[in-house]
């Protein structure tokens, strides 16, 4: 596995890009960093909300839950680096992310970034437990210890996560549901989560319609139409469609699988991207499924429609990231954490952090510029499926993928 690095590493300590920070009294971060002369109690006392000069703490002088993300700024000295372990995004997109939120609460933060595939990542945090020396703050789409925790419940995430993130955090009151776990929060990546890629121009040339149903498929007009499915297609995306269409006909759900595959030419391709792009090109006009943020230059380069079908799915953990349990710098993750799920860093996520975007639909974005593909993603109405939901979707992908998908 690649350790990617922050290119920003060498960065100045007053802030994003050498920029000074605000002027004015110091922060108590500043304060609680320069050692000042001044006893474990009598700090205590002066953070404490006795006086009513600053947030509630503990004993210890940390501040009491539900912790608020100006609470938090104020326990993370500047030049801390926050190491995120992302098994999704790329190095871009996880330094742009810190770089907002420096800029948004006037933090001080540093990145340092390992990004890999979701098993890498999951086994690099398993070994580094099992060595004693964990690296990571954040954690997010580790996707074999997310398997682990269907296999053997919440003890699993309990060993790796920090806990009672739905209770601990301000948005606890504020997210659906769905969007938090006592392990983690869905913090990116919101509104649909799967799209079916379709090249305009071979269904213009062919006089095809564009299906607005996975059921639709089955229609006449597309027998023997060539179509891609990953050759490691994520179940839990393809055990979703499958369970929820096959549910509208009187098939099972292998039953139904199979009938997509013998209606079709299916053809593999390693890569979600690589299947993207072979579609935008013109070279297969369709594709079973792929990610909202895989296509998305493709669609702006490209005659390449991403068809949002009814109903369209939305794997609320497909953004969840979860706080390491034994993090070098938990302050600094829960501050990672906190400040992602603002309102002003959410909004900035849509342009400002390549290959990501809000998780936090409720939010007012008509006056945010954005793609006509971006806003349909983003608005068109979705079905939530949250963490457990998932468990029995990717049951049944993997079962289609060992029976029924054939290349």
């Amino acid at each position: 596995m690649t350790d990617q690095r922050s290119a920003d590493d060498e960065r100045g300590r007053d802030g994003v890009d050498g920029r000074q920070r605000r002027a004015g009294t110091p922060s108590r971060r500043a304060f609680l960093a320069t050692g000042a002369a001044v006893s474990a109690a009598s700090l205590v006392g002066c953070l404490g909300s006795g006086a009513g000069s600053g947030p509630a703490t503990t004993t210890a002088g940390e501040p009491e839950p539900p912790w608020t993300t100006d609470q938090l700024v104020d326990y993370v000295d500047d030049g801390t680096t926050v190491t995120i372990y992302a098994g999704s995004g790329e190095q871009p997109t996880w330094n742009s992310l810190v770089d907002v939120i420096n800029e948004e609460f006037d933090a001080g933060l540093e990145a340092d970034v390992v990004s890999a595939g979701g098993s890498q990542i999951s086994q690099r945090v398993i070994q580094e437990r099992q060595a004693g020396e964990d690296q990571a703050d954040l954690v997010a789409s580790a996707t074999d210890i997310r398997n682990l925790i269907y296999e053997d419940g919440e003890s699993v995430a309990e060993q790796y996560y920090e806990w009672d993130v739905d209770e601990n955090f301000w948005f606890s009151e504020q997210l659906e549901d769905y969007m938090t776990l006592p392990w983690g929060a869905s913090a990116f990546n919101g509104g649909a989560s799967s799209v079916m890629p379709v090249n305009r121009e071979i269904f213009e040339e062919r006089g095809l319609d564009i299906p607005t149903s996975y059921n639709d498929l089955f229609d006449d007009q597309y027998e023997g139409l060539e179509m891609i499915i990953p050759t490691g297609p994520v179940t839990s995306q393809i055990g979703w469609i499958i369970g929820y269409h096959a549910d509208q006909t009187d098939m099972d759900n292998m039953e139904w699988m199979r009938a997509i595959v013998d209606h079709f030419e299916v053809t593999g391709y390693n890569s979600h991207s690589d299947g993207g792009r072979a579609v935008a090109q013109g070279k297969v006009p369709l594709m079973f499924y792929n990610f909202p943020w895989t296509i998305a230059e493709l669609v702006a380069e490209f005659p390449l429609m991403g068809n949002f079908v009814d109903p369209v799915k939305w794997n609320t953990f497909e953004g969840l990231f979860s706080i390491n349990k034994k993090a070098p710098h938990p302050w600094a993750a829960r501050l990672v954490l906190s400040a992602m799920l603002e309102a002003p860093v959410q909004r900035r996520l849509i342009n400002d952090v390549p290959n990501v975007t809000a998780a936090r639909t409720d939010l007012d974005l008509s006056d945010v510029e954005m793609s006509d593909y971006a806003r349909k993603r983003l608005t068109t109405e979705t079905t939530p499926v949250g963490f457990w939901e998932g468990q029995e979707y990717t049951e049944i992908g993997q079962r289609a993928v060992e029976d029924a998908i054939e290349f």
